[in-house]
């Protein structure tokens, strides 16, 4: 597909859905990861999940806490954030690294590089998050 045709369909799932998921798998090396696109457009920042997660988990917990931010009309606070499952998730503001190495269709479509991401992460089986000392290694990603 081409960029133009793909950004037309980003535009589409924005309209529909209120933000256009982009997942791209690990290769073995670095791990996959899932972002959004279309909340910069309202003036919140994207979202980024680093991990090697199944597309419906990565996507139904990416359209949640975008559906969130949306209605409440404000970025996700930092720090743990319940949203009724088993665990809570814990976000953080993510740097200028983001952008450059993970959220590049972001950067296409809006055409700069002037918005948030907000990295959310996923505890291991103990409990710790991708930082947290002791935590398991597939867990354990780069923090960007």
């Amino acid at each position: 597909m081409t960029i133009p045709g793909r950004m037309r369909e980003v535009r589409q799932n924005i309209d529909s859905y209120g933000q256009h998921l982009f997942q791209i798998f690990g290769d073995g090396s670095d791990p996959g990861f899932t972002y959004t696109i279309g909340n910069a457009d309202r003036g919140l920042p994207e979202l980024l999940l680093i991990g090697d997660f199944p597309s419906h988990i990565a996507a139904r917990l990416l359209n949640e806490l975008g559906a969130k931010m949306r209605e409440d009309g404000k970025p996700l606070a930092t720090g743990l954030v319940d949203i009724g499952w088993s665990i809570p998730v814990k976000v953080r503001q993510a740097g200028p690294l983001a952008r450059s190495r993970y959220t590049i269709q972001v950067d296409q479509y809006l055409g700069h590089d002037r918005y948030g991401v907000l990295q959310v992460m996923v505890c291991d089986e103990n409990g710790r998050y991708p930082g947290d000392a002791g935590c398991a290694p597939r867990y354990n990603v780069e923090q960007p």
